[in-house]
């Protein structure tokens, strides 16, 4: 082989090597996952309006809550009994500035 054969046959080779890479896991994207059922209170315990914890307005309690973090953002959902995610939405607008710790459980499931 020639030396342009070469030089073409070892970027084409590196190419490959990229597009064949494996993918990156999601933690090397910055994406946690975790339970954080502990960082929730019901509307009714008295802890819950102290304004170190966000209060969940859902029927299924503080059960089973996960929050997704990706760089600095945080969002909120809950398994149902059978397993199915609903979100855990924080109120929008004016009245999500004044009352950034409510989450209210969503019936859709995803």
């Amino acid at each position: 082989m020639n030396r342009k054969m070469l030089v073409a046959a070892g970027a084409l080779a590196v190419g490959s090597g990229t597009v064949l890479a494996p993918g990156a896991a999601a933690q090397d994207v910055g994406l946690r996952e975790y339970p954080c059922s502990d960082q929730f209170r019901v509307p009714w315990v008295l802890d819950a309006w102290n304004g170190t914890n966000k209060v969940a307005f859902s029927p299924f309690g503080t059960d089973n809550i996960h929050c997704v973090s990706f760089h600095g953002m945080t969002v909120a959902y809950q398994l149902d009994p059978e397993g199915k995610k609903h979100a855990l939405n924080p109120p929008s607008g004016l009245i999500g500035a004044f009352a950034g710790q409510l989450y209210f459980w969503d019936p859709a499931t995803y």
